[in-house]
This record gives structure tokens, C-alpha cells and sequence, in this order.
């Protein structure tokens, strides 16, 4: 296992589903580039209630960072080369959309701020 901090967009639309158990999940998509502008592509599921939440709200494209569990896997493309790529279990999700309530928040209110009137 290897703890993961993974930063990038989505890929494709996420899937919201409820396992047999009853407890629901999301799985969904997240492109990663390394360095050289190469992309990794991170199967994820999450089963945390908030990490569902925010990805509800995202599609295609959208920037997203995770972090959780990580494993290294390997398969062969369509062409016949070998491919890597991480599978996830989510632990958490950050988007631009908490991004901009933490801003909003943080965000002095009556037009005063901390060097006076405006």
C-alpha cells in the first residue's frame, strides 16, 4: 500500500453506485501528469460520504485532488504496449468548488478589512 497524495482531472463522468452491502460509492477517473507531461491514469472509489459529496458536483475535466490508498497496476493496452497505472481508495477529495468557500469564508465582511475602510 502507498499512501497517496494524487493531483489532476477528471476522466469521464463518475459512477454512483450502492454495493451489496447497501452502502453506496462513487468510482471515477483521474489523470495525472508526471514531469515529462506523461499521464497516469488513477482508477479511484470512494466510500466516504463527503468524498462522494464533492465529487458529485464535478464533471469531465474538472480539477480534483485525492488522497488515500494507492496500488500500482499493469495491463496491456489496445496496441499491444504495457500500460501502468494506480487503483485508489479515496480517503479524501479537495476541489476548486472548496477551494472557493474556504476563500469566501476567510473573506473579511462590511467592506473593513484588517488595514481599514476600503
Amino acid at each position: 500500500m502507498i499512501d497517496a497524495l494524487i493531483s489532476g482531472r477528471l476522466r469521464g463522468a463518475p459512477s454512483f453506485r450502492t454495493a451489496t452491502n447497501g452502502t453506496p460509492f462513487a468510482s471515477f477517473r483521474v489523470s495525472a501528469s508526471d514531469r515529462k507531461g506523461e499521464s497516469l491514469l488513477c482508477s479511484c472509489i470512494a466510500f466516504s460520504q463527503t468524498a462522494i459529496d464533492a465529487v458529485q458536483r464535478l464533471s469531465d475535466g474538472d480539477s480534483i485532488a485525492v488522497t488515500g490508498e494507492a496500488t500500482m497496476t499493469t495491463w496491456q493496452g489496445n496496441d499491444g504496449t504495457l500500460r501502468h497505472g494506480l487503483d485508489v481508495l479515496v480517503h479524501g477529495v479537495l476541489t476548486a468548488y472548496h477551494l472557493g468557500r474556504k476563500r469566501k469564508a476567510s473573506e473579511p465582511t462590511g467592506g473593513d478589512d484588517e488595514r481599514g475602510p476600503l
